[in-house]
């Protein structure tokens, strides 16, 4: 646990508070600039971690189970945009069902104390990251190739007549009220809220694993994914590595097999 908590250090050298944080390229100089550059070959990664593929009618039943106010019909669409969406940007199914879980309880509207919004819980640090990998701000935000792979991926998979965040708000993104009318149709919108949601995680993940290979530690997926989830959800301290376990700890119940992660519970 030590060696663990002392490669994330490193990993982590700057975090923005929040529901979500906000990391940045490191520069020559050491400064951070925000948007990440994530090579093509890390971002086209399957990172895939669980052995059993997961069914639409499992995770609706499994939604109904653990959230009664959410109706059959919106249970079977969140669990199909999961599985349909998980699978175009190659993240796992498990981990992003597991993850709305604990950030909504698959309330769709859902508005937390500290006002993130929606299925996976936005913040306008995590619009700003999805934003710059799909293009927001061009080549200031991120590499050229990522973002040509997840938009192509987007329009390819998800919805060939998808439009862009910023394209569907009548204001700009610099104007105060951008963020605010975001979280207003991430509410309303689930393939929005789930298609950002694996995005920020897709990335996070990629982050981790390109720091990995510099640092030349490497650590099981599922160990980068503990690392990813804490970045995701970005709060100060230990909450955020509680976030990460209650995450695997969802996982293990949701699971049909018996499944046990070492950090699921640990002190």
């Amino acid at each position: 646990m030590i060696k663990n908590l002392i490669i994330f250090i490193l990993l982590l050298p700057v975090l923005s508070q929040g529901a979500m944080a906000t990391l940045g390229q490191e520069t020559d100089d050491g400064t951070i600039n925000k948007g990440f550059r994530i090579p093509e070959s890390t971002i086209e990664k399957d990172f895939t971690l669980m052995s059993l593929d997961l069914e639409e009618v499992y995770l609706s039943r499994y939604i109904l189970k653990k959230n009664f106010k959410v109706s059959k019909i919106e249970a079977h669409e969140i669990a199909q945009q999961v599985i349909k969406i998980s699978a175009c940007f190659k993240v796992d199914p498990w981990i992003l069902a597991a993850l709305i879980q604990k950030e909504s309880s698959f309330k769709k509207d859902a508005v937390s104390a500290t006002n993130a919004a929606g299925l996976t819980q936005f913040t306008s640090s995590g619009f700003k990251e999805v934003n710059d990998q799909l293009g927001l701000r061009g080549s200031a935000g991120a590499n050229e190739q990522t973002t040509l792979y997840f938009s192509s991926a987007i329009r390819r998979c998800v919805n060939e007549s998808w439009v862009d965040l910023w394209n569907r708000l009548s204001v700009p993104e610099t104007d105060l009220l951008f963020y605010s009318s975001a979280k207003e149709l991430v509410k309303k919108d689930l393939e929005l809220a789930i298609t950002y949601g694996a995005i920020l995680l897709k990335t996070y993940v990629a982050a981790i694993d390109v720091k990995m290979q510099r640092l030349e530690t490497p650590i099981s997926l599922s160990e980068t994914y503990y690392q990813a989830l804490q970045v995701y959800n970005g709060e100060p301290g230990d909450a955020k590595v509680k976030y990460a376990k209650n995450i695997f700890l969802n996982l293990e119940n949701m699971y049909p097999r018996k499944v046990k992660f070492s950090f699921s519970n640990a002190p």
